[in-house]
């Protein structure tokens, strides 16, 4: 046999298992890339790196960004990072920023929004695999005149046409979406990693809106959803942002929505629409939402998971807030008096995801992202 194509044989049936190397502990490849020069080349490669995505297809969750839960936000207070598997981040540094929101293996830092404040963002997008981070311009908010709040979200360049797959695309072109109150109205802007700058505003009357920070956005299709509060009713709203369309619409939450603050967050459903889970008493209440004939909204209870029931300490009433969502892995994140728990929406299991500290955690967001030595080694 020809000695060139033995090895490169051997190299095939190397990169086959390795494969299959779980795609939650990174630190096995790295692991794998220090065995020899051969290996390495092979982990290393852009090919690896492609094949290793669409053998696993959905990206693991690496570890969660969470903010202490205070009565008042402070920006004092630090922002952690607890890992779920075997990576740790790569330039942490966020210069007393805050993850506002996690997506396509990007994460938006910025500065809390101050309601009466300086409308300062110092938003960047970070790359935590790979260590690098873009300082994006400010969007112009000082135009609009006293702000009541504003949300801000990460996503692919491609989720306006849905052209992408998103198995790997951490490093492409991206978009910024930060939507603005006012006491009139609605706003917002998209930044683009293309063009280098910020589009021109939507608009939409709405009066006395004000956005809650700590929730991030649900991509639903090609639309972004956030959750916001009228300050007159103190009713909360789903603001829609169509990607497509640059337009806003004002949608409301499925019926019997509880006004107590946390106890709904809004979700994707596994077909990629949006969801809501509203926790009632001890029940989490899922339901999916669907546009009728009509073109109005439609909500539709699809589950209920008994939260006593799943409680390993069933006997005890235990009340649960709503901290944050997982994109793709349909797995929600509750805080309670003893820890941060998680749910996965799919078994219907709990378990603790971190024990208690302090007043408690305000809000998590999720970071999904495949690691592999192509995308961190290199970058060195």
């Amino acid at each position: 046999m020809d000695p060139a194509a033995a090895v490169a044989g051997m190299d095939e049936l190397v990169e086959e298992v390795l494969l299959r190397s779980p795609p939650d502990d990174p630190a096995h490849l790295a692991r794998a890339a220090l065995v020899c020069r051969r290996w390495c080349r092979i982990l290393t490669g852009p090919g690896f790196r492609r094949r290793f995505r669409e053998h696993h297809r959905s990206p693991p969750m690496l570890g969660c960004f969470h903010r202490p839960f205070l009565n008042v936000p402070d920006s004092g207070a630090p922002c952690g990072f607890a890992p779920t598997a075997s990576f740790r981040l790569r330039n942490a540094g966020l210069g007393g920023r805050y993850a506002l929101d996690s997506r396509h293996g990007r994460v938006l830092v910025g500065v809390l929004p101050s309601v009466g404040g300086a409308p300062e963002a110092r938003l960047a997008v970070w790359d935590p695999v790979t260590g690098e981070q873009l300082e994006l311009p400010e969007p112009p908010l000082e135009r609009e005149g006293p702000l009541l709040s504003w949300n801000a979200a990460v996503l692919c360049a491609s989720s306006r046409d849905g052209a992408c797959d998103h198995l790997d695309c951490s490093r492409g072109q991206f978009l910024v979406v930060v939507v603005v109150t006012t006491i009139l109205s609605l706003f917002a802007y998209v930044y683009s990693s293309e063009d280098g700058e910020w589009s021109q505003r939507a608009c939409v009357l709405e009066f006395f809106v004000c956005f809650d920070h700590s929730e991030p956005s649900v991509l639903a299709g090609n639309a972004l959803c956030f959750i916001s509060a009228n300050q007159i009713d103190s009713g909360s709203r789903i603001i829609k942002y169509d990607l497509g369309t640059s337009r806003i619409y004002v949608i409301g939450l499925p019926p019997r929505t509880s006004q107590c603050r946390r106890s709904a967050m809004l979700t994707a459903t596994e077909n990629g629409g949006l969801g809501c889970a509203i926790v009632e008493n001890s029940r989490l209440c899922l339901w999916s939402m669907a546009v009728g004939p009509d073109e109005h909204t439609v909500w539709t209870q699809s589950r209920v998971i008994e939260l006593q029931k799943i409680n390993s300490d069933n006997s005890v009433l235990i009340s649960y807030y709503l901290a944050g969502f997982t994109h793709g892995l349909n797995i929600l994140f509750a805080m309670r008096l003893d820890g941060l728990f998680s749910i996965d929406l799919k078994s219907g299991r709990m378990k603790k995801a971190r024990e208690r500290e302090g007043k408690g955690i305000y809000n998590v967001i999720p970071y999904v992202s495949f690691c592999t030595p192509g995308t961190s080694l290199l970058s060195s």
